[in-house]
């Protein structure tokens, strides 16, 4: 049985094609790579893109959150017996460790499916004694879910011509990013309605939006009922609050609310269960700790009959876009996904051969082991400085 041995933690920086939101803009897609090596020569890479405004961690905080709480523990621990998870919830005290969790997840978990061949509901009924992935025979040959098309920029035009270029390339699904300020807010709305404003009406297409917490707890009722009007079908977390007082929010609103910044973890998806059609999730990686513990969410969700989204962090590479994948291959059924962009948005990526989705926002189950692509080390060291080595 290999254990790990050495964890070498990358600082990652790649060009993209810029993207803005009420609380961020970006030009570069930073994160911390990790790549998990065992007594067998053998490694396994995973990714993390921390964000202080969702989780509260940043990109040192990772590093020193997979240094002296992550590490400490798994290091040794054997392939078969816990590599994954063996870290609990509450390690980090009142601290949230989820993004530092997923780099460590998905490398241990890369790593065990390209040792043993093993497909991943085999896996995770060895290490937990439970079919988390909801099927125990083959993954599935297709993927139903269909990419969504997400729209950020200060310029209408700009969204505009986008969203010329996404429905050429066969998306029907969207995500406005909103909380721009009113002005902006409204002349993007406008445009994307006299581009699909019928489809919208008529059910062939479908548009939500995303606030990144830019409105006020009073306000956003009749913001929200405004959307309604315009053929919006959800708003994503209109305010940032806890889960519970979104649930409380959701009630007083006219359309579904989305709990982004507002699910981290189990308590959190628990406390909205007391309005399970009226506030949907997002699920993302990253944020949720991994794909194992996002694949918990899923099947909570499942379990209750919770719409969700399996989401992205904007600038995401080949390595947890093929994660996502893999959950999607075995096991999530969401209602819409973001991701998988690949150099739609980025200007290169961490792997040989990036992951994008095809046509209509199709994707395909990946063909290698492991997560299912090929880290470039020739990128890594391109993109990417090493800033620490863990024994």
């Amino acid at each position: 049985m290999a254990h790990p041995t050495r964890l070498h933690l990358y600082r990652t920086a790649i060009p993209m094609r810029g993207f803005e939101h009420a609380a961020a803009r970006r030009e570069l897609a930073e994160a911390i790579v990790v790549c998990l090596e065992f007594d067998d020569a053998r490694v396994g890479w995973g990714e993390t893109l921390p964000r202080p405004y969702v989780t509260g961690e940043s990109l040192d905080s990772v590093v020193t959150d997979l240094a002296e709480t992550i590490w400490p523990v798994c290091r040794g621990a054997g392939a078969a017996n816990g590599t994954l998870l063996p870290v609990p919830d509450d390690a980090g005290g009142p601290r949230c460790l989820n993004a530092a969790l997923c780099a460590y997840d998905l490398a241990a978990l890369n790593r065990l499916l390209d040792e043993r061949g093993l497909v991943l509901p085999h896996v995770l009924e060895q290490i937990w004694g439970a079919d988390l992935a909801g099927s125990k025979g083959q993954g599935r040959s297709t993927i139903d879910a269909r990419v969504t098309g997400v729209l950020g920029s200060r310029d209408p035009a700009r969204t505009a011509w986008r969203l010329r270029l996404m429905r050429w390339y066969g998306l029907r699904r969207f995500k406005l990013k909103l909380g721009l300020g009113d002005d902006v807010d409204r002349s993007n709305l406008d445009v994307v309605c006299r581009q699909i404003g019928r489809a919208l009406a008529s059910g062939r297409y479908r548009l939500r939006v995303d606030v990144n917490g830019g409105w006020k707890p009073a306000d956003t009722p009749d913001r929200v009922a405004e959307l309604a009007r315009r053929g919006v079908c959800a708003v994503e977390q209109p305010v940032f609050c806890p889960a519970g007082e979104l649930a409380d929010l959701a009630r007083r609103c006219e359309l579904p609310l989305i709990a982004d910044e507002s699910l981290l973890g189990d308590a959190d998806a628990r406390a909205l269960l007391d309005e399970p059609q009226r506030v949907w999730w997002n699920i993302r990686l990253s944020k949720n700790g991994g794909l194992v513990r996002s694949l918990m969410l899923a099947r909570l969700a499942e379990e209750h009959h919770v719409p969700y989204i399996l989401g992205c962090m904007v600038g995401e590479s080949g390595i947890l876009s093929a994660a996502q994948r893999l959950a999607l291959q075995w096991g999530m059924k969401p209602l819409e996904v973001e991701g998988n962009y690949g150099r739609f948005l980025l200007r290169d990526d961490l792997v040989t051969s990036s992951p994008r989705f095809g046509y209509a926002g199709r994707l395909k189950p990946l063909a290698l082991a492991g997560l299912g692509v090929e880290v470039d080390l020739d990128k890594i060291e391109r993109y990417g400085t090493l800033v620490r080595t863990l024994t």
